[in-house]
């Protein structure tokens, strides 16, 4: 080899010689070769390629600034211009890597030319295949699959969690240690918070493998939520929290605290929903992200019969055509807002200081209260609207007054008095 063109290849494009040594050195044969492209720029003759070396000009002293890996693969020639990131082969060293690397998938049979084709690695880069992921989500939710308020997460989580980390990475190159580093890379959230963001990844994975763009599915880390328990009040704290409502808004409040349903539901009732002779009330639609949806959360549309106190307020309410919304903002002449709803109500917890929102002195009181009397579950899941009586049970372990027969039963003694105390806590 001639020691005056090695030195001129090594300097000029300043080539890492360990490579080329190993290289030289001999070893195991490459399967493929490395080629440039273009010519000379000064004098537009082809450069000349010092084998195990590179390319370079003879005359001129110029190296190349593109290559390209030739190979012959399962029968076919491929030629690779980039590196699984897209980076062009802009040196002899970075194209000798590659073809490194390559040899040794071919060898482990875990090669696959789609990967160094620029226009397949942009078409499973992460970012695009997110993108991707969202117009179909957003095609669903035209079609009434999912509501809008569950877009408007996946959007969220997207923007503020999977892109920050995964940008630049190839889909089916993420491997479930990434998953794990995204995982402990989250910020400190909610633990409700971060299971849903990572149902949502695990959700966004499971659609590749069903359409074939990944061949396994990442292991996910599971994350358990403890179970909560549903914040709720008693009747005579609902009366209250009503009697502080002003009395033109009183007809929605009184429908949302005593008929047990979301205020998104009773904002989107409409009168061909009320059926007043028979006292029956059907909830068929609701408000997501401030869109009407012709659905409810749980999907199950069955009839529900009216609340004898709920039923005095609508009567006196005048009637409208059926497409019309029963509870009308008086000030806006519109169905009620959900940030209207919410001042109002925020402005009764204040002048009666009792600390709940406005979900909960509805939907779950109704519920727990009924539960606490003795109600059926089946009566209290279809009256809720639930679907799964599963859904219900909540409420029903919530009846921590059946425990105070424990104290009945077994009488203490107070020690330093020597005394008996009763349930009450009274001396006897």
């Amino acid at each position: 080899m001639n020691k005056e063109v090695f030195t001129t290849l090594t300097q000029d494009r300043e080539l890492d010689i360990i490579p080329l040594k190993i290289l030289m050195e001999g070893g195991e044969p490459m399967r493929g070769e490395i080629r440039c492209r273009g010519k000379c720029p000064n004098c537009s003759k082809n450069f000349k390629h010092i084998h195990k070396l590179g390319y370079i000009c003879p005359d001129c002293k110029i190296t190349p600034q593109r290559f390209y890996i030739d190979l012959w693969w399962q029968g076919e020639r491929t030629r690779i211009y980039s590196d699984k990131l897209g980076q062009p082969l802009d040196t002899y060293q970075r194209a000798f890597y590659l073809l490194s690397h390559i040899q040794y998938e071919i060898k482990h049979h875990t090669f696959d030319p789609t990967k160094y084709k620029s226009s397949d690695i942009r078409k499973f880069l992460f970012e695009n295949r997110i993108t991707q992921f969202l117009k179909e989500k957003k095609i669903e939710e035209e079609k009434g699959n999912i509501s809008p308020s569950y877009i408007n997460s996946l959007k969220n989580y997207t923007k503020n969690y999977f892109l920050p980390f995964f940008k630049g990475m190839d889909v089916r190159d993420i491997s479930s240690d990434d998953i794990k580093n995204f995982y402990h890379n989250l910020p400190k959230l909610k633990e409700k918070t971060i299971k849903n963001i990572i149902d949502a990844l695990k959700h966004f994975f499971r659609n590749l493998y069903r359409y074939e763009i990944i061949d396994k599915i990442p292991i996910f880390p599971i994350i358990r939520v403890p179970e909560s328990i549903p914040m709720w009040t008693s009747i005579e704290n609902q009366l209250k929290l009503l009697n502080a409502i002003p009395d033109i808004h009183k007809p929605i409040f009184t429908f949302i605290l005593f008929q047990g349903v979301r205020p998104s539901e009773a904002r989107a009732l409409k009168w061909k929903d009320l059926d007043l002779p028979n006292r029956i009330v059907i909830i068929r639609r609701t408000f997501s992200s401030s869109k009407l949806v012709e659905r409810t959360k749980g999907r199950n549309i069955k009839p529900r019969l009216i609340h004898p106190f709920v039923y005095e307020k609508l009567k006196e309410l005048q009637r409208g055509l059926p497409e019309a919304f029963v509870f009308i903002n008086p000030k806006t002449q519109k169905h009620y807002s959900k940030t209207r709803l919410e001042a109002i109500f925020r402005k009764a917890r204040n002048t009666t200081g009792i600390d709940i929102n406005l979900y909960a002195a509805g939907r779950h009181s109704v519920a727990t209260n009924a539960a606490l009397a003795g109600a059926d579950i089946r009566a209290i899941r279809d009256y809720l609207g639930h679907a799964d009586s599963r859904t219900t049970e909540i409420y029903t372990h919530l009846d921590v007054l059946s425990q105070k027969q424990i104290f009945e039963k077994c009488k203490v003694i107070n020690p330093s008095k020597d005394r008996l105390w009763t349930v009450s806590g009274g001396k006897s």
